[in-house]
């Protein structure tokens, strides 16, 4: 069986709440263009809130259950480790812990999900063995209150966990090696919700505008946006995730992830 370990530690500094008060967006220098390419169904079953690849053959899903309830009476929801030819490795229910997002850090799995008293959570996963009958299991490990309300898209840059809150509008650093929230940067746009690293930017959804934003350097500069004739899905949640290879996009409730191809 699994078990849930909460622990919470810092909240974010003073420090980070007066970067984001005093930042400034860049009007970006570039308006890119993009085209769809080809569509990669992604198994599972209910609505995919969380997507990560978790080395080269192991695909990450979170999977809300909306129309049924767990054992605890709780909206079921499902971290499921599968490989590349959909079988499953691994299923752990996260129901009343987990509800959205999920990045992979080369050794732990991260998501949010949402407090009693209103907070939002950041939680680090780990595979863990079980000393019973040496299964392995799926356990929460650390427990961080983040700083906003709503959480929706995680990134790992190989050094950062980068995070947008949808309702206040900006997207927040954690860093791993402190366990701590050491920086805010506001958004290019009011309603930030995917967030995917391509290996030397970051690409950002908003739901509100349904654009596409590129954004670059320690700081996430807005350098570019995609033409809204070539992207846009204003009023919609849209998950970004980068498969290794390819960026791509699954608009809400669907579990096709479509490759973007961005051109000049």
């Amino acid at each position: 069986m699994m078990r849930h370990e909460r622990r919470f530690t810092g909240l974010v500094p003073l420090a980070c709440l007066l970067l984001l008060a005093t930042a400034v967006a860049a009007a970006p220098v570039d308006e890119l263009s993009s085209t769809f390419g080809d569509t990669l169904r992604i198994p599972g079953e209910g609505v995919l809130t969380g997507l990560a690849q978790a080395g080269g053959d192991t695909l990450a899903t979170l999977d809300v259950m909306p129309d049924s309830l767990s054992a605890s009476g709780l909206r079921e929801v499902r971290l499921v480790l599968r490989d590349s030819l959909g079988a499953v490795l691994l299923a752990a229910d996260f129901s009343g812990v987990l509800d959205r997002t999920l990045a992979w850090d080369g050794e732990s799995f991260w998501s949010c999900g949402d407090a009693a008293d209103g907070s939002s959570i950041l939680y680090k996963i780990v595979p863990d063995t079980l000393e019973v009958d040496s299964t392995v299991a799926l356990v929460v490990e650390d427990a961080f209150t983040a700083p906003g309300h709503h959480p929706a898209g995680l990134a790992w840059d190989g050094r950062f966990l980068w995070l947008t809150d949808r309702d206040s509008g900006r997207v927040d650093r954690f860093d791993p090696e402190v366990d701590e929230f050491t920086r805010a940067v506001a958004a290019p746009a009011f309603s930030p919700w995917g967030l995917a690293w391509d290996g030397t930017r970051h690409w950002l959804t908003d739901s509100g505008t349904g654009r596409l934003y590129r954004l670059v350097g320690g700081r996430l500069r807005w350098d570019a946006v995609v033409a809204a004739d070539t992207f846009l899905f204003r009023g919609r949640d849209v998950l970004l995730w980068h498969d290794g290879v390819d960026l791509r996009c699954l608009v809400e409730g669907a579990r096709d992830a479509v490759k973007i191809e961005i051109g000049p």
